[in-house]
């Protein structure tokens, strides 16, 4: 099979037409709105030609949005792609400068709008003028709306500066092996793979390149970081919230308590953490022969043996681990296979990591890129974001006007499938005890990568706007300790490894961690949503895979809803309270589970 059919085919978005055409078409819709703000308002039929002009636009929008986007994440330097981004947000502000009055406009007039909405072709939309309707405290006058309009086209400038930094700008020394050949670091993904290499020269060579590029960066990123906070905290009070993540929150319409009580259940895993990570780091001893584990050694997989999987092969597991989900959803994903929804391979100046595409109404394919190594964690990976893909597939089959996912819950339909594989990998080799140590591993890794690692990370940024609020000193200095406290907090740290941390290179190099987490520098407070989405897969995933019909069927209404319910509902459809401890009880119960199993092996 040609690499051909591991690229994705960007150009059905197009559909046949050329970027400037589409470019052009989105131009035309967006004047038409332009033209129309005036008077929207003013009568039921020019209030439904409203809506039905924003829904097209929504959909140009996304298509237009979506093929740039990729194109650019395929290679970051690429000055096409760049200039066209570039057009895209100055022509984006230039409308939102135009219509940033709009949700003035709908709070002077709620009670003539409330009229309109109990007609029955529009009732659907009353969720979306609610959500309006509720921010009537943190709205603005019409003057400071306009001009906060004009000033946001600003708003990306940190994320896509960390991302050129990170993905582009930043080089990795040559790693070297025990004979002293070099061997390149190009990308993140290399970084992985020699990372589990059994030369443990190339392993130290790698970690201490790697993580020395971006301690190099410390103070920029650090910099970076302040006004980032300091800009959305700001932005936040202007609207009268009390900072960056109390707005953060209300957009998820939840309330900061919430985040408060994962944080305290989470902090319970710590024991199961202990007990596993004491059995890894034997098992390595043991392996590898050593008195003494050090960072470079702890990523090597259990095994002596390297597992390997082609892209077929990853298919092939990924459409049967699914199969507990029916076969209209397999055959869903198997459809994303075969009509190049994916690009799979890694290449210089490719964004790092791997994602699957929001923005997804009026699009015909959801999709998916990754950087495929052939190792387990990849397979994870793709069934991970196809996960995301088939959620896109679902909302946008049931809904016509809230076909989108809440980031709050995103997580949870991607998280289903990584759990539902590694189950059925451990099933598949129950006679290989190897292979079933191998993927009991991952799993075990994965729930506490998504649980106790993103809440510490979580948990930093919450404190760390405390910092930026009270004047409190924000340094490369203080954020590593800061980081540290969390490390402890949450997995634990003896005195003696907390000296190192500290003091000695090149174990201080591994504190640069911190600064290189990307949604840190996005503006969403996101990354404790990740041990929201593990908690509750592993709740739906064991059932599910039990044969659970009653769960099965509440699964695809979770996926089918889109956001036409606010984030708390919406996972209660599933049957979760997230202010319930019964969750966090037992998604420990099973990693327990897990882990036993694991330690008998």
């Amino acid at each position: 099979m040609s690499n051909k059919n591991y690229t994705w085919d960007l150009e059905d978005i197009l559909k046949g037409k050329s970027l400037d055409q589409l470019f052009n078409e989105w131009i035309k819709i967006e004047e038409e709105i332009v033209q129309q703000f005036p008077n929207f308002y003013k009568s039921l039929n020019n209030f439904k030609k409203w809506i039905k002009t924003n829904e097209k636009s929504e959909i140009i929008s996304n298509r237009l949005s979506n093929y740039i986007s990729n194109n650019y994440q395929e290679d970051l330097s690429n000055p096409k792609w760049i200039s066209y981004i570039q057009k895209l947000q100055v022509k984006a502000n230039e409308y939102s400068v135009k219509l940033s009055g709009y949700d003035n406009v709908v709070l002077k007039n709620e009670k003539l709008i409330r009229s309109y909405l109990t007609d029955k072709s529009l009732k659907e939309y009353q969720r979306a003028f609610d959500l309006i309707f509720k921010t009537k405290k943190h709205l603005l006058s019409d003057v400071e709306e306009k001009l906060l309009s004009k000033v946001s086209i600003t708003n990306g400038g940190v994320d896509s500066a960390f991302s050129t930094l990170t993905d582009n700008d930043i080089k990795f020394k040559d790693a070297v092996n025990s004979n002293g050949k070099n061997v390149p670091i190009k990308t993140v993904a290399d970084v992985s793979k020699l990372l589990k290499s059994n030369d443990r020269s190339l392993r130290k060579s790698t970690w201490i390149n790697f993580n020395s590029a971006y301690h190099q960066f410390e103070s920029t990123l650090t910099q970076t970081l302040y006004y980032n906070y300091l800009t959305l905290n700001t932005y936040a009070k202007l609207r009268k919230y009390k900072d960056y993540i109390d707005a953060a929150a209300d957009a998820d319409e939840v309330k900061e308590d919430l985040i408060l009580h994962i944080y305290k259940m989470v902090e319970t895993f710590k024991p199961s953490e202990d007990k596993y990570a004491k059995k890894v780091k034997a098992l390595l001893k043991k392996q590898l022969g050593l008195n003494k584990l050090e960072p470079w050694d702890k990523t090597v997989d259990l095994s002596k043996k390297q597992v390997k999987v082609s892209i077929e092969q990853t298919k092939k597991m990924v459409l049967e681990s699914l199969s507990p989900l029916g076969d209209e959803y397999v055959s869903n994903v198997k459809k994303a296979f075969d009509e190049r929804w994916i690009s799979w391979l890694p290449k210089p100046g490719k964004q790092t990591g791997a994602y699957s595409i929001g923005g997804t109404k009026g699009l015909d394919k959801y999709y998916i890129s990754m950087n495929f190594d052939g190792t387990l964690r990849s397979v994870g990976t793709i069934a991970h974001e196809l996960g995301h893909s088939m959620h896109s597939l679902y909302f946008n089959k049931k809904q016509k006007v809230y076909a989108d996912c809440a980031i709050f819950y995103a997580e949870i339909a991607s998280i289903v499938n990584e759990t539902l594989l590694s189950l059925y990998l451990v099933d598949k080799y129950e006679n290989n005890k190897v292979m079933q140590r191998m993927i009991l591993d991952e799993l075990i890794h994965n729930f506490f990568a998504t649980t106790t690692r993103q809440i510490i990370f979580s948990n930093f940024e919450y404190v760390a706007n405390q910092y930026v609020n009270e004047s409190k000193p924000f340094t490369k200095e203080s954020l590593r300790d800061l980081y540290i406290q969390m490390i402890k907090k949450y997995e634990g740290l003896t005195k003696q490894s907390e000296k190192k941390l500290r003091s000695v290179i090149p174990y201080t190099y591994s504190l640069s961690t911190i600064f290189r987490i990307s949604h840190f520098y996005v503006g969403n407070f996101y990354v404790y949503k990740y041990a929201i989405g593990q908690i509750v897969a592993i709740y739906v995933a064991s059932r599910i895979y039990a044969k659970d019909k009653t769960m099965l069927k509440k699964y695809f209404e979770f996926l089918s809803s889109g956001c036409s319910k606010s984030p708390l509902e919406t996972i209660k459809i599933l049957g979760v309270d997230l202010y319930s401890d019964k969750p966090y009880i037992e998604s420990k119960k099973f990693i327990d589970k897990m882990i036993n199993k694991f330690s008998k092996l």
